[in-house]
């Protein structure tokens, strides 16, 4: 049953790449990195029913993904992001899951070759339900000089069919508005 949502949600996840929605950044870090702890734990694990009902599973992963995307996709210029992210994910036996996130991501306007280094701590709640509560510094983003050029902070919940429930007023979960004029451009119309 797990696998199957497991499944899903990856599903879930490659779809979410392709929208441009207000919560696509939030979505985006709770999909990647419930489905890539899940496919990375569940599989040697799942013919060991009984050590989930003894304890929660305990899981470290480090991985990285590029997002390319073209102009019009997200900002009005060719926008490409480079991101390492450790996980250190603890998973129970009745759905529910807490991922602790670092993640470092280059962002770069791949037209200028400007690029900012964001580097993030925050937290992802997963209820058994597949509602997500975020919550932690969501942006924290640097130029080359290491000027500080956007920080924000906070909580996103977000329901299990991806809907915004609530976000706390220093964060904008509009992924294109805070990114694109950060590296010199606009986001996609």
């Amino acid at each position: 049953m797990r696998r199957v949502r497991v499944i899903g949600a990856f599903g879930v996840l490659l779809r979410m790449f392709r929208r441009r929605a207000a919560i696509r950044r939030f979505a985006m870090a709770a999909g990647v990195l419930s489905a890539g702890t899940a496919l990375g734990v569940l599989t040697p694990a799942a013919g060991s029913t009984a050590a989930w009902a003894d304890s929660p599973q305990h899981v470290k992963s480090t991985f990285t993904f590029e997002n390319p995307q073209p102009p019009g996709a997200l900002c009005d210029f060719n926008y490409g992001e480079l991101a390492t992210v450790s996980l250190d994910a603890i998973i129970f036996a009745d759905g529910t899951e807490t991922d602790h996130i670092a993640a470092t991501v280059i962002h770069t306007n791949l037209d200028t070759g400007f690029s900012l280094t964001e580097v993030d701590q925050f937290t992802v709640f997963t209820a058994a339900d597949g509602q997500t509560k975020t919550v932690g510094i969501v942006w924290h983003l640097r130029n080359a000089d290491g000027q500080l050029v956007v920080v924000q902070s906070g909580q996103v919940v977000i329901s299990p069919i991806g809907e915004i429930i609530k976000v706390t007023p220093a964060v904008n979960p509009d992924t294109a508005a805070v990114i694109c004029p950060a590296l010199g451009g606009q986001p996609a119309t």
